[in-house]
């Protein structure tokens, strides 16, 4: 009885071990799905709609309490044609995104006006600037 009880309590010891075994491949997953994600301070547009799919195009948005910096993107090459995207300007600042269809900021143009998740046409964007003021 003895011998069943100790081969009992390896098999669970073991059982455990390998759970804790999976566990840190199960976040490996996690971390490497971590660059497909939106995080607070970027801007994101994203292929599907209500920011879902792929994250097409992603800017680092440093906002202060006073101020932020938006770096233009004079060119995508190719274009690109998200559904959605995520704006982590505050609406306090008063500003614009413009997401042009053509580089250096020409063509026809969609506008994100306000903080937070916006829905777009799908049309390309070739460009990117903000326009405040």
């Amino acid at each position: 009885m003895s011998h069943r009880a100790l081969r009992l309590g390896l098999a669970a010891l073991a059982v455990i071990g390998l759970s804790a075994t999976v566990a840190p491949a199960a976040s490996a997953t996690d971390a490497s799905e971590a660059p497909h994600a939106c995080h607070k301070s970027e801007f994101c547009l994203f292929s599907g709609p209500h920011q879902s799919g792929q994250v097409l195009y992603r800017l680092n948005v440093k906002v202060t309490k006073t101020g932020f910096t938006f770096p233009e993107v004079d060119s995508l090459d190719p274009a690109i044609k998200p559904m959605s995207a995520r704006n982590p300007i505050p609406d306090s600042f008063g500003c614009i995104v413009r997401l042009n269809d053509k580089p250096h900021f020409a063509g026809d143009e969609q506008e994100i006006s306000g903080f937070g998740d916006t829905e777009l046409t799908g049309a390309p964007v070739g460009s990117i600037t903000p326009d405040c003021g």
